[in-house]
This record gives C-alpha cells, structure tokens and sequence, in this order.
C-alpha cells in the first residue's frame, strides 16, 4: 500500500486549468506518413540524428521538453512517426519558424527524402502527470478524439470522468504517466484532443482491458461518474488508437 501510495502521489497534474490563448502555443505535434517499405530507414534515419538534434533544441532553450514516437504496427491509415514538442514560452512557436525553414517539420535532410506527408498540429498541454522515476521500456498508446462541446466543458469533463480512471490505472500499477493536449486550431482537422498515455512496460499495455474493467466497475458507485458514463458519447468521439515506442537518446 504505501509502494501504491507513493506512486499515487507523483501524479499531481501539471496544469489545473485551461492555459491564456494570448500567446502562441505551448506545445507543438507533428505526425509524418511514410511508405511501408521505408520505415526501417526512417526509423534509423531519427535514431541516428534528429533525436540528436531535438536534444540540441532543448539545449538551447527552444524546446522545454520533447518525445518522438514510432508506430509499432503497420497503418496505412495513420501515422508512423509522432513529435511532441513541449515548447520553453510563448515565444517559442513563433521562433520554430526558423527550423522549418531550415528542416522542414524539424527533420534532417535524410529524413525529410523519406517522409511522405507530415501534418503539424499546434496544441496546448491541460492535463498531465508524470511518474518520479521514468519506466525503462514504456509503451504508449496515443488516441485521438473529436469533441462536441467547447473544449473547456471537455476538460472538466476529463476531469471529473476520465482523471478518475487514469488515477485507478496507475493504483493498479500498469499506467504511468499521461498528457491531454488541446489543438488551437480544429477547424476541418482530424481531431480535436489527444490522450497520449504511458504504459509501464509492454506487460502493463497487456492487462489494459482487464484494467479498464476493473476500474469502471469500482467507480459504478460513484454516482456523478455514472451519470457521466452514460452520457459519454455526446461530449466526444474516440478515434483509433495507436501503440507506439519511444525513440531516445544513444546511450553512451
């Protein structure tokens, strides 16, 4: 109990309440296609110099943080490769102007003779919360979901309904981490929201739907989520999921 505690604890979030709009965006995602038969090459061409080169932004104090994860399954209808990029201030996204016209979606030149479509989604971070030690091998699942409220009414629907699921998987010891982020821009987008969720390891990922389970069935009695349960589809749409790895640092 006091392992599960412990853990319960680190997971204050990050942002209690929406972020102003009166300065440019605080993160930025930029999703790439390739051909099936060039995934290889492009995963080793990010392995090889743009995680290098994101640590060089963050260096230098563009990027406050960032995370580059690859699909781990074939799909033609999504994406292969995803950037998140947590920008320093506001400032920053006006400033990333000048990467892109020097390396188009942040990409090496090696890279970008790979890349079929790249799609860049400026967002804001509303919820997050993230584990005292990072686990050694995560898997992530990312989902995507189109809203039919205001994104306001949405956030405080995760947190009334969605926050108490996440806190249950992380009690049960399979969930790490998380971040929501907010598009600013929807207008004829594919999504609205992206949930990106850190697993602890691919034996956590594997127990999710009995988790998923478990949980909703201990928050039955909690009549305000119920309500919330049931109404659930008209606030939003859940798109497809996709399972991803995280491309890091070599270590030396």
């Amino acid at each position: 109990m006091k392992v599960l505690a412990l853990l319960v604890a680190t997971w204050a979030p990050v942002s209690a309440q929406l972020p102003p709009k009166d300065s440019g965006p605080a993160a930025l995602i930029i999703q790439y296609r390739c051909p099936i038969g060039s995934r290889a090459a492009l995963r080793l061409a990010v392995k090889d110099e743009s995680v290098a080169q994101f640590e060089r932004w963050k260096a230098a104090g563009l990027l406050a943080g960032y995370r580059l994860l690859f699909s781990r399954y074939v799909d033609s209808n999504n994406w292969d490769m995803m950037a998140v990029l947590n920008l320093r201030d506001g400032g920053a996204a006006a400033r990333w102007k000048e990467v892109e016209a020097r390396q188009p979606a942040g990409l090496p030149a090696s890279a970008q003779s790979i890349v079929s479509a790249a799609s860049t989604y400026p967002v804001d971070m509303v919820r997050s919360a993230t584990p005292s030690t990072p686990p050694a091998e995560p898997a992530y699942m990312v989902i995507p979901y189109s809203f039919t409220v205001r994104p306001s009414e949405y956030v405080q629907y995760f947190d009334d309904y969605v926050r108490p699921q996440l806190q249950g998987w992380s009690r049960a010891g399979v969930l790490a981490g998380y971040a929501l982020y907010l598009q600013r821009y929807t207008a004829a987008r594919p999504w609205d929201g992206l949930l990106v969720l850190e697993y602890k390891d691919d034996a956590a990922l594997g127990q999710r739907e009995k988790v998923v389970a478990q949980v909703r069935q201990e928050l039955q009695s909690d009549a305000k989520w119920k309500a919330l349960a049931d109404s659930k589809h008209s606030l939003r749409t859940e798109k497809e999921a996709i399972v991803a790895d995280e491309l890091v640092p070599s270590r030396k």
